[in-house]
């Protein structure tokens, strides 16, 4: 029986695969000059070459999707308004049949792009990009009509959904899964962290606890900027200390130190909070 191992890499069609192995596409220009650009990536995988894409807006720049996935997409996909986009998001697998030999083989989707923040409102089949626009609404090939609204899961919806999964590497791989074409910018720029910080921490943390550090780090970045908070302090600097950043682990482990103790909690500070900080104390 033949099996399909996804390697999140990502590629553009195959028309269009060489011309930005080579060159950049010029940035798509939305509302308020916000742009999508493309860069130009070398992937580890033989054979397949792509761009990935970028929003920048207000002096900020960060990935649409996944670090390994492409995205194709063209001036005639933005609508009249500039307000919405679409783009398709590309990854590749290796499809190992029953000898044992491995093809190429990939899933592409079409994303709806809001251009105003650089959030991924929705996300439909291929054949979705195969149409045009008729005012501000697209109306695909097949007739099926997109008003650009958001779609995109809350983080609410995530977590409800995983909360009973175990053990916690199953319930941090369901997570990661859930939005695996999107980057967590992204996925931030349509949940805003100032509205929902408990549950960022929440889906940082659980994401950490099944080994998803560096996902989880993006998250609690996110809640960090609304305004930092001494649980939040405790989970960044564990993520940070697996990660073998051990220098920003420890300065995040005193600043959570310092302001349990403020708080009169000293006591229910965690042994590793003082053992992983002895060594800077005594640099000190």
């Amino acid at each position: 029986m033949a099996s399909l191992k996804w390697v999140l890499i990502g590629s553009l069609f195959a028309t269009a695969a060489c011309a930005f192995a080579e060159d950049e596409d010029p940035p798509i220009v939305g509302i308020g000059g916000h742009t999508v650009t493309f860069r130009a990536t070398k992937w580890t995988m033989p054979g397949v070459e792509s761009a990935t894409a970028w929003f920048t807006a207000n002096g900020k720049t960060f990935p649409l999707f996944g670090a390994d996935i492409g995205a194709d997409g063209h001036t005639y996909m933005l609508s009249p308004d500039k307000r919405t986009l679409l783009l398709d998001p590309v990854i590749f697998g290796m499809l190992s049949d029953e000898n044992q030999e491995e093809k190429l083989v990939s899933q592409q989707h079409c994303d709806v792009i809001s251009m105003e923040t650089g959030c991924v409102l929705a996300e439909r089949s291929a054949r979705f990009c195969v149409g045009k626009w008729a005012g501000n609404s697209w109306i695909s090939e097949e007739g099926e009509v997109l008003e650009p609204i958001l779609e995109t899961r809350t983080p609410k919806d995530l977590l409800k959904n995983v909360t009973t999964t175990e053990p916690a590497q199953s319930r941090a791989e369901s997570l990661e899964w859930s939005m695996s074409f999107l980057s967590a910018e992204s996925y931030m720029a349509c949940h805003p962290p100032a509205q929902n910080i408990q549950v960022y921490n929440d889906l940082g943390f659980y994401l950490a606890e099944g080994g998803k550090d560096e996902l989880a780090l993006k998250f609690y970045r996110g809640v960090e900027a609304v305004g930092k908070r001494t649980v939040l302090m405790l989970n960044m600097a564990d993520s940070l200390w697996r990660l073998n950043r051990k220098g920003e682990a420890q300065r995040y482990y005193r600043e959570y130190g310092e302001a349990m103790a403020a708080a009169g909690k000293a006591q229910k500070i965690p042994q590793r909070v003082a053992e992983r900080t002895a060594h800077q104390g005594m640099k000190n």
